[in-house]
């Protein structure tokens, strides 16, 4: 986000100057054997916050399933093509210096990177960029967009209001073929220093140029009702976004979405965006099936005031049919309401008690959930478009709960991957430590730095951080369905917290972070895509704790992969994006047989 500009461009400047465009060794990081499957391999230098992508099944550009990964070590990309044991970096960079990056790629293969710097290559300040590659990241455009008042050169996003946290995705219509200058290119971020609302920039031109920014709240459908006043009252004064996805196939091919987390009014009282000091308990999709025109907004679920899903972003992806996902890690959810609203204040009592207190309440303990919609974002999980309130219609109820009780302590950096109908790999990091609260619900600053660095004695030690996977088969499933999820410790194996990629403070308060105690070494999140030739997942994640710090992959092969049904016609109904029922009950019988880690469910 826009207050962490000024730490990444310092790094990614420095880390652009240090690369060359050699094959990386990529030595394979020594770790216990994985129950999914996953091998760590080393992408580049650190410089945290990852982003990576798979690309299409047959491509124009590139090889099937092509991995690509940006981060802050520079505005360039990265590239695998045997599905992560080595990476090749990309001969030139896109610019001098990066921000908030991503990286996806269109049906041809070609490569597209997103890019906030605080100055250039514009003469406008905090905008977002995009550049495109036709030959797998060696070489770069930069799109350009249309100018504001007198600003003749004011990047792609053009933002009177400035840019924060920028995504990116691109769809080529299948009357277009693999022609990838007729693709459509949606950058979507949100302001700075504006009403803090969501916007989008779209290009029908391969991302050669992009039109105006789009206010997405400001182009509801008439149709949203008392939805669209909610999703604006909500999100007047803060948001995160989470991302964008166009529908790649399937009946709502073309659809673009755009996935945010906000608050409430309350928020006005604690600084609005500046801050980021109110709890979001809000996760929120639009969708737009005019090309950006019109949108019409759905809340996915609400955990209640005081629960806190910015830690600090929230997952959002597509399956191959276009039904929508999050994950996401939030103060403990219980199904008592009364329960769930009082356990906040007594959990910010306990953070500040001397002993230890808190370590034996594990109501206190922000888990890792997932919620997601079989029928393309208008009902979640085990909602219903006729509820009535304070239930909201088509809004989850209950989560997907992910990990089990025995796998209590904290949970961040949420990351989805999702190749059929329900087919869900997840990743995020995860201590046995309870972290230290506020009234607001918040973590605390230097809750996990342990008593001496946060100069407070009642804190816990510092807190050990391991990169954790985690699978399951949501289709025909619910919340309450038992036995769903298969369990990974990626980075220190069947002993958790030995080998840990990360020790101390995690902060998500941007600029509020108190520099002595905070660690922001990770910078704000882990990404992690689905090869969709292979069905095998891959994690990118920064590591701060070993021989060298880098970034590194996590990489699955083996029987755990998905077995995926590809499509590209949006014509096909989605029902047959799934497996035939031969290939569903192979797919049946390997996961029982396969299952060789913990299973759970919340029910």
């Amino acid at each position: 986000m826009a207050n962490r500009l000024m730490r990444k461009r310092t790094l990614a400047t420095l880390g652009c100057g240090l690369l060359g465009a050699a094959l990386m060794a990529s030595p394979t990081v020594g770790h216990a054997a994985s129950v999914l499957g996953y091998t760590i391999h080393q992408v580049d230098g650190y410089g945290g916050e990852p982003s990576i992508t798979a690309g299409p099944v047959a491509p124009t550009i590139g090889t099937p399933g092509e991995l690509y990964e940006a981060s802050l070590f520079g505005a360039r990309a990265f590239r695998s093509t045997n599905q992560g044991i080595n990476w090749t970096n990309g001969a030139n960079g896109a610019f001098s210096s990066t921000g908030d990056d991503c990286v996806v790629t269109d049906q041809s293969g070609a490569l597209y990177l997103c890019n906030l710097t605080i100055t250039g290559p514009s003469n406008a300040p905090l905008q977002g960029d995009v550049y495109k590659s036709v030959d797998q990241g060696d070489h770069w455009t930069h799109s350009s967009g249309v100018p504001f008042g007198v600003n003749p050169n004011c990047a792609t996003s053009c933002s009177a209001f400035g840019v924060d946290r920028d995504w990116i995705d691109a769809y080529i219509p299948a009357s277009q073929g693999s022609d990838t200058t007729k693709a459509l290119v949606a950058l979507m971020y949100h302001d700075f220093y504006g009403p803090s609302h969501i916007w989008v920039n779209i290009s029908h031109d391969g991302g050669a140029t992009f039109g105006t920014a789009i206010d997405v709240l400001a182009h509801l459908n008439t149709s949203a009702g008392a939805g669209g006043a909610l999703s604006l009252l909500n999100t007047a004064c803060s948001t995160v976004p989470s991302n964008v996805q166009i529908v790649k196939s399937g009946p709502h091919a073309g659809r673009i979405y755009v996935a945010w987390i906000a608050a409430d009014p309350s928020s006005f009282a604690t600084g609005c965006n500046i801050t980021q000091a109110q709890a979001f308990h809000n996760l929120y999709v639009a969708w737009s099936d005019d090309q950006g025109a019109t949108w019409t907004p759905q809340l996915a679920f609400d955990g209640g005031p005081g629960h806190d899903a910015s830690t600090p972003f929230v997952a959002f992806t597509l399956d191959n049919a276009g039904n929508p996902y999050f994950s996401f890690a939030m103060n403990h959810w219980d199904p008592n309401a009364v329960t769930n609203a009082s356990n906040i204040g007594q959990c910010s009592i306990l953070s500040q008690m001397a002993g230890n207190q808190l370590q034996s309440h594990p109501e206190c303990e922000y888990d890792f959930y997932v919620v997601w919609s079989a029928d393309g974002g208008i009902t979640w999980d085990d909602g219903s478009t006729s509820a009535t309130p304070p239930a909201v219609p088509g809004a989850a109820i209950t989560p997907y709960r992910v990990n089990p009780p025995t796998q209590g302590g904290n949970h961040q950096f949420p990351a989805i991957a999702v190749g059929g109908v329900g087919q869900v790999d997840v990743a995020y990091l995860s201590t046995s430590t309870i972290e230290p609260t506020a009234a607001s619900g918040k973590y605390l600053p230097g809750g996990c730095a342990g008593p001496a660095t946060a100069n407070n004695p009642n804190f816990p030690p510092a807190c050990k951080w391991d990169l954790y996977a985690a699978q399951a088969n949501l289709n025909g499933s619910t919340p309450a369905t038992a036995n769903l999820w298969t369990i990974d410790n990626i980075s220190s194996g069947a002993t958790p917290e030995t080998t840990p990629m990360h020790v101390g403070d995690i902060c998500n308060l941007g600029i509020f972070c108190t520099p002595t105690i905070s660690n922001r070494h990770l910078a704000d999140f882990i990404m992690q895509a689905m090869d969709p030739v292979t069905g095998c997942a891959h994690i990118s994640y920064a590591d701060d704790h070993n021989a060298t710090n880098a970034i590194n992959s996590a990489d699955q092969t083996g029987a755990s992969c998905f077995n995926i049904l590809q499509s590209n016609a949006p014509e096909v109904p989605a029902p047959i994006l799934l497996l035939p029922i031969a290939g569903a009950a192979i797919i049946g019988t390997r996961w029982m047989r396969k299952r060789r880690g913990p299973a759970w469910s919340a029910g």
